[in-house]
């Protein structure tokens, strides 16, 4: 086994050893501090709402699809004026009920509809003109068929209206994932700054345990004449400070604390035994050639980028289509009927018929408007391709950074446990002088703030680093897999 090794298990043990859990104290875990806050956390909900605002809205697109009743009643009564010659006076009565339907994919509106009217007056009789008898009643069944044949022609503005609802929904089903990275990379990060200041916390309680052992000693030695005045005000001044340094550590993982608790929605819990779990170092993130494939194939980004560019070019197929003329064609069916009584007016349809074919053309004149649309819908297709491009490569070149700082974090973790290493075998070669009387306390306090120098700086990298691992993994949308049964249940 190596010296390097040796060195490098040493000081994990050092950082990672399991403290004495006082009695009473409450260890959160990072896997529970995170379950219950996707439970109870409102930035969480929030970004699970404007989902389902999204799921709700595209499902409101596509009820286009779904059959409408249609339905209405009259009542009419009149007394004509004189000049009226055929009635002085009329009531009608009639009902209209049906059904209509819009068929996206060929753009055909398809409408079926029953009616009937009981008309009865006071008919005026002109000789040579047959009477109008009274009751009489008229009723039919009216088939009627639309197709567009230009603009929209077999439904193409309908459908793309449609693509786009559903290109919609898929970019908030991808917001939701990276709401839920950014949500989670959020929570480890506050919960690896707390476990940074309880580091502190045990730090600088052990260098204030092993001054006042110190300050024991150099008291009892100055007893008997074999330490000065100034030694004892030396380590005395250094007792001081370590206190006022752990006092500031142990402010900050109160407020970290009180922070953690928040976050989870538990305003009422002791934060006074709350720790968290022993810090262990983050495993190995993918490999920057690994993460870079992802990026640029499967990840969030990409594909958001991607229903993007999808969106802006259905947007210009439309725009292109209603630079076109409308022209509909109708068919319609309408057999009816003309009796005089209630129940004939419904055996006898059939008995007289109508059929109608029509086209219809319009196109407005000297309007620029389609075309400007158009010429717009293209700026902005071009537009949201290069932006894919920036934003794919603004990504890559940040993933680059991130893993070039993780290259020499880690180098720069080996150097500092070699260091800590020096620094610890310096203080108990400046621990032995001073017991053999051939040096002063000042330099065995110059070694102790050596030693909490390179503490802080093992420390400083450990956590740097975790911060890089966790900024990777949610870039690689690590969390949304990790922890995708957990997001489920908070879901539901």
């Amino acid at each position: 086994m190596t010296r390097k090794f040796i060195i490098t298990i040493s000081i994990i043990t050092i950082i990672t050893a399991s403290p004495t859990i006082a009695a009473g104290e409450e260890i959160l875990r990072l896997n529970d501090f995170i379950e219950t806050s996707i439970k109870s956390n409102p930035r969480y909900q929030i970004s699970v709402e404007e989902y389902l605002v999204a799921l709700y809205d595209n499902m409101g697109a596509k009820s286009i699809e779904d059959w409408n009743l249609i339905a209405s009643a009259t009542y009419f009564d009149s007394y004509p004026n004189p000049t009226n010659y055929s009635a002085s006076y009329l009531n009608t009565l009639g009902y209209s009920i049906g059904v209509e339907k819009y068929f996206p994919a060929t753009g055909t509106s398809v409408n079926l509809e029953h009616s009937n009217t009981r008309a009865s007056g006071d008919y005026v009789t002109i000789p040579g003109f047959p009477t109008f008898p009274s009751p009489s009643y008229v009723a039919d069944i009216s088939l009627t068929i639309t197709q567009p044949l230009l603009k929209n022609a077999f439904g193409l503005l309908t459908k793309k209206s449609l693509e786009m609802s559903d290109h919609s929904f898929a970019l908030a089903k991808i917001k939701l994932a990276e709401d839920w990275e950014d949500f989670i990379s959020y929570l480890i990060g506050e919960y690896r700054e707390w476990q940074r200041c309880h580091t502190n916390v045990k730090v600088y309680e052990n260098k204030l345990a092993r001054v006042e052992n110190q300050l024991s000693l150099v008291e009892r030695q100055k007893e008997v004449g074999l330490s000065e005045e100034l030694e004892l005000v030396q380590i005395q001044q250094k007792a001081k400070g370590y206190r006022a340094l752990l006092e500031q550590a142990k402010m900050n993982c109160e407020t970290q604390a009180k922070k953690i608790v928040r976050i989870m929605g538990e305003e009422r819990r002791n934060i006074s035994s709350l720790t968290p779990e022993e810090y262990e170092k983050s495993g190995e993130v993918l490999s920057e050639e690994e993460a870079m494939e992802y990026i640029g194939t499967d990840s969030n980004v990409k594909n958001t980028t991607d229903l993007l560019v999808l969106l802006q070019q259905t947007n210009l197929e439309m725009k292109e289509n209603e630079t076109l003329p409308d022209l509909m064609l109708m068919l319609q069916a309408r057999p009816n009927s003309y009796s005089e009584s209630a129940g004939d007016s419904f055996t006898e349809i059939g008995e007289h018929r109508d059929y109608t074919v029509s086209i219809s053309a319009s196109r407005g004149l000297f309007n620029d408007l389609p075309d400007a649309q158009k010429k717009k819908a293209v700026e902005e297709l071009e537009k949201s391709m290069k932006e894919r491009e920036q934003t794919l490569l603004e990504l890559k070149m940040g993933l680059e950074e991130l893993y070039t700082s993780l290259k020499h974090l880690n180098i720069m973790l080996d150097l500092n446990n070699e260091n800590l290493e020096l620094a610890e075998k310096r203080l108990d070669l400046e621990k032995k002088k001073f017991d053999q009387g051939r040096n002063t306390i000042f330099f065995v306090l110059q070694a102790e703030d050596d030693l909490l120098a390179a503490e802080n700086t093992l420390y400083e990298t450990l956590f740097a680093r975790e911060s890089v691992v966790n900024q990777i993994k949610s870039i690689t949308d690590t969390y949304t897999k990790q922890y995708k049964q957990v997001l489920i249940a908070g879901e539901k």
